[in-house]
């Protein structure tokens, strides 16, 4: 069984839109250059996307891409499934992988004000805040965990 990590780099792979960069849709038919946008051939190679660098997901042979935002979507991801062994793994791989810690308590506050919305609760259900309160609160921890052993080096 693959663990949850690698199932967040896929969803962040699929979310980022990784099924269309090799040439096909979603549904694997060729993509079509008629919806290309028209653009000016001075600026296309400046305007190429810019390739993100890929590490392995420790345990498994899954790639997921690295960066400033890369490496905090699955905590979004893994603390929305309510898995808190995961949630926490997960800040520790961002502060790994060199996000700051700013920007993963960030990420935490924003998970926290969005569960208090109305429409999550409608979508996802009244037993859903809870479960990504205890996600939340392992990934706080492990934040915090995180926060002591720099202090203490």
């Amino acid at each position: 069984m693959r663990s949850a990590l690698a199932f967040a780099a896929q969803v962040f792979i699929l979310v980022q839109g990784g099924f269309a960069q090799n040439g096909s849709t979603a549904a694997g038919a060729p993509a079509s250059d008629a919806h290309a946008p028209a653009g000016c051939t001075a600026c296309a190679p400046r305007s190429t996307p810019e390739r993100v660098p890929t590490r392995v997901v420790p345990g498994t042979s899954e790639v997921m891409p690295v960066g400033k935002i890369e490496n905090l979507i699955p905590i979004g991801v893994l603390a929305a499934l309510g898995c808190e062994k995961c949630a926490g793994e997960a800040v520790r791989w961002a502060l790994e992988q060199g996000s700051s810690v700013e920007d993963v308590s960030r990420t935490l506050t924003v998970l926290t004000s969005m569960q208090k919305l109305d429409c999550f609760k409608q979508q996802f259900g009244d037993d859903a805040p809870p479960r990504l309160d205890k996600a939340l609160v392992a990934a706080r921890q492990a934040l915090r965990q995180a926060i002591d052993s720099r202090v203490g080096q």
